[in-house]
This record gives structure tokens, C-alpha cells and sequence, in this order.
């Protein structure tokens, strides 16, 4: 039979394993934490910089657009005064 003594040894030794144990996996876990962290800041700055590069093609489609709107704009306004000056030579009643 176990004594007391033995009872407690062997406590001490389980505890003294478990605690190493523990230390072992808690070690274990920062380094991969550690390891997923790093990763994950290397894919946010990938990210950052294709965000980056959407954000100056999307200006100049912008910018483009713009220009493109304007053009056809004054297309539009120049055709517009041609076909009034039309309808009114020829006494035509406006189209609009």
C-alpha cells in the first residue's frame, strides 16, 4: 500500500510534469502565433499595395471618363447649335 509519502512524491512528480508540459506547448503556441502573425502582416501589406494599385487605376479611369464626358459633351452642344441653325434656315419646327 501507498503510503502518505509516496502519495505525495508522487504528486510532485505529476505536478512537475504537467507544469513542464504546459510550458513546453505554451512555448510552442507563441511561436506559431508569432509565425501566423508575421504571415498575416506580410498578406495585409500585399494587400495595402494592391489597394494601392486599384486606387490609382481607378483615378485614372476617372480622369478618363471625365475627359471622355466632356468631349462628347461639347460634340453634342456643337451638333445641337448646327442642327437649330438648320431647322431655322430651312423653317423646320424644332425636332425637341
Amino acid at each position: 500500500m501507498l503510503t502518505k509519502t509516496d502519495l505525495s512524491q508522487i504528486r510532485k512528480v505529476v505536478r512537475e510534469e504537467v507544469e513542464s508540459e504546459s510550458k513546453n506547448t505554451l512555448e510552442e503556441l507563441q511561436a506559431e502565433v508569432k509565425l501566423a502573425r508575421i504571415e498575416i502582416q506580410k498578406e495585409i501589406g500585399g494587400l495595402k499595395n494592391k489597394a494601392k494599385n486599384l486606387e490609382v487605376t481607378l483615378n485614372k479611369v476617372q480622369k478618363d471618363i471625365k475627359t471622355i464626358v466632356s468631349f462628347f459633351d461639347k460634340e453634342y452642344l456643337q451638333l445641337r447649335q448646327k442642327v437649330e441653325r438648320l431647322e431655322e434656315n430651312l423653317h423646320l419646327p424644332p425636332i425637341i
